[in-house]
Parts: structure tokens; sequence; C-alpha cells
């Protein structure tokens, strides 16, 4: 990602840190650069929802019972693979409890304190953390998974188990094989998705209502485009007859669910870094 043109939003309530941040910018960058303002978390979301940034430079406290950590954790979640990295910027105490909190929240790259800030510390940050995001992003091809799953509890597991090992893929939901195909195929609740790419990757449980996994299964793979979606069947089932059926159906994989939570985030760690990390996934229009 080149430096040059680089626009970023600032998001602090002092006044004073915010021109020592333009002119260090200015410095650096000359004109080549954007930087828009605002004072509050609330302002800082409607910018977003407005415009494209290439980072984010947050101020951990503006006064409000929301955090900066709390600020990019909910921007991440919301514009998914399409969140900017974050600094976040902080004043000097409890600045060890604060990093440990930082490096801990997906979205947010490095940390600086305020007195640090002078042009070779805010210039080395940002080319590192462009640097860095750029090579996530290569490395992770930033394709949509999709889970297929009827547990809200085991919903929120993987979604946490994403979070846990920083992932910033988009990462969708549907609660049955009727509403899988209808994601798929762009219908019903789904067609303002039509002019996105199918997901690269799906997570498929076989014991589903209306239609089940095996059901969906089938009809993806009879599909002549869907049927290049790689599928992991991530199941309680330990039946062989699930697992040969799922084969035969021509599912990727098949994965009993870990019982515990770390056993999970072990279990999704190796997927996504099979499958988005080490093979070439093509990149599939809806026809």
């Amino acid at each position: 990602m080149s430096e040059k043109n680089l626009s970023i939003l600032l998001l602090e309530d002092d006044e004073n840190d915010y021109f020592l941040i333009h002119d260090l910018l200015k410095q650096i960058y000359g004109a080549e650069f954007c930087l828009d303002w605002a004072n509050t978390y609330a302002q800082g979301e409607q910018l977003v929802s407005d415009k494209h940034y290439d980072i984010f430079l947050v101020d951990y406290q503006l006064g409000s019972q929301t955090t900066g950590v709390d600020w990019v954790a909910t921007m991440h979640k919301k514009l998914g693979g399409k969140c900017p990295p974050a600094i976040l910027l902080t004043g000097p105490p409890d600045v060890q409890s604060i990093e440990t909190l930082a490096k801990e929240t997906i979205g947010i790259a490095y940390f600086l304190t305020k007195s640090e800030l002078n042009i070779e510390s805010i210039e080395r940050t940002i080319r590192f953390t462009l640097k860095n995001h750029e090579l996530v992003r290569q490395k992770h091809k930033l394709v949509t998974i999709l889970m297929a799953d009827d547990d809200p509890d085991d919903r929120l597991l993987v979604e946490d188990a994403f979070a846990e090992i920083r992932l910033e893929n988009p990462l969708d939901f549907v609660a049955d094989g009727i509403e899988l195909m209808d994601y798929l195929h762009r219908h019903g609740a789904y067609t303002h998705l039509a002019e996105t790419p199918l997901p690269g990757l799906i997570l498929l449980d076989l014991n589903m209502p209306r239609k089940n996994g095996r059901e969906a299964l089938l009809e993806i793979k009879q599909h002549e485009l869907l049927r290049k979606i790689p599928i992991v069947i991530l199941t309680t089932s330990r039946a062989e007859e699930d697992l040969l059926a799922s084969y035969n159906l021509g599912a990727n994989s098949f994965i009993v669910k870990p019982v515990t939570f770390d056993k999970l985030v072990e279990v999704i760690r190796a997927v996504t870094d099979y499958w988005l990390c080490i093979v070439t996934l093509p990149t599939l229009d809806v026809k």
C-alpha cells in the first residue's frame, strides 16, 4: 500500500494534540495526505460510514464510557475485512494495562503514548502498520467465510474463536439449509449481495432444521458454480455413516466440533491457515 495520498481519521478531543499530529504528518507527507478529525467516537463512526480511510489514529479515552479499544472493535465488526488498521494513542496513566488490552483487540495494529509522538515514531509506526496490514490481507485473502449452523451458541463460539486468532475475514452466518441456499443464490433476504463474490469457504453443520447439511451439501455439489466452494463439515456427529456420506457427497473436510473453546480456537486456526494461506482459492461471482 502506498503511503502517498493517505486518508487518515484521527479521533482526538484535545485540540492541541490534533494540531501536533497534523503538523507531524505535514512534515512527513507534505500535502500528500488527508486528515479528518473527530472529537467524539460518534462523529468518527459517522465519518467512517461516509468515507474510506487507510488508517485510524484513535485516542484511548475521549471523555466517555466507550474507549478507543471498544470503538475499534465495533468498527472492525461492522466493516469486517474493509476496516483499516488502527493505532491507539494514550497518555501515561495505566499504559501497561491499556497496551495489553490493545494487543488483544483485533483491528489495533500498534500502540503509542502521546509523550512519544514525534516525526520518527509516527512515521515508523504508520509505515509498519500499513505494511503489515497489506501482508495480512495478502496472506489471508479476505474472502468471506460462511457458517451454516442452527445453534446460536455454536455460532457465537466460532465468532469468538475468529476474534481470538485476530482473523480479519468477513464472517457470515445462516441458521439452516434453506437460508444457506438463499445466501448462495442471492435470493430472499440476501438479494443485496447480488453483486458481491460468493464465500470462499463454508463451515457446514449436518443437523439443521428445514434442510439439513447433507441435503444442502448435495445441492451445492450438484451446482456447476457452487460446487467449487470448499466445504468443511463442522459437526457434533462422530458417526461413521455421517463421515462417509459427507465425503461421498463432496465435502472437503470433516471435523468433529471440539468440546472446549481452546480446542475450537486451535481448529479454526488450522482450518483458516490451510484454506486461506496455503490453498489458492478462486474468486466466484454469482451468475
